[in-house]
């Protein structure tokens, strides 16, 4: 016999059934065949479900030998065999025997993926040693409580630490090799203005002595022309 679901199964089972994008008003009409539920299974458990194996069919003989065929390939290999009474009831769409195959196939969807949760968790664990969740006491206000913390392993801290402590050691190196390049710098361009300041030095010596000598000779030409002057005079006075 089928097992008889309680309300709060029904309830549970329709809201399953909507999250598959199953239409839960449609089992005893359309899951007398096993296809709908060979479909379903697919999604769940894809490399078991081989869809073609499983062609519509319209008589009682015929479903059954889908169902048949479904409970060797599929359904006893999750762990979910039914018997050959069972399997005619759901070829003939006894009330009552769909939901109970339904029902087993959500528990047992559930329970494998909480199941595949847990062995991923534990694989990342043993893989990558990494961060764990676990529960300490901590004192809020009078009470003591407990709250989630973060924890890791102390490999995995001092692993962390010489990381940091490397990538600390390399930016100051850099800081200082820049402060030095910086020094550089500042010498380079102390010594642009130093020369820059002897070159204006010499510009203008050099515009100082060229303005003397043109201001010295027109005074050299009077001053020779005043000789010869004289010169005549003298010779006049002699006559």
């Amino acid at each position: 016999m089928p097992k008889r679901l309680t309300d709060e199964e029904l309830s549970e089972l329709k809201n399953w059934l909507a999250d598959q994008q199953i239409n839960p008003n449609k089992m005893h009409r359309e899951f007398s065949d096993a296809v709908p539920v060979a479909n379903l299974l697919k999604k769940l458990y894809p490399k078991l479900i081989d869809i073609h194996n499983y062609p519509p069919r319209n008589n009682t003989q015929l479903k059954l030998n889908n169902w048949e065929t479904l409970n060797f390939k599929a359904l006893g290999k999750i762990g979910l065999p039914q018997s050959k009474a069972m399997l005619q009831k759901l070829a003939a769409g006894t009330p009552g025997a769909i939901e109970s195959l339904l029902y087993e196939i959500k528990l047992h969807d559930r329970s494998s993926k909480k199941s595949d949760r847990c062995d991923e968790q534990e694989q990342v664990w043993s893989e990558n040693d990494d961060i764990m969740m676990v529960n300490v006491n901590k004192k809020v206000g009078d009470a003591i409580v407990q709250v989630p913390q973060k924890m890791i392993l102390f490999s995995i801290y001092e692993h962390t630490l010489r990381d940091s402590q490397t990538k600390e050691s390399y930016l100051n190196a850099a800081n200082q090799k820049i402060a030095h390049l910086e020094s550089i710098l500042k010498l380079k361009g102390e010594r642009i203005d130093e020369l820059c300041a002897q070159l204006a030095k010499v510009s203008v010596r050099s515009l100082i002595k060229q303005h003397n000598l043109e201001n010295s000779s027109p005074n050299s030409a009077l001053n020779f022309g005043n000789i010869e002057n004289d010169t005549n005079n003298k010779s006049t006075e002699y006559l």
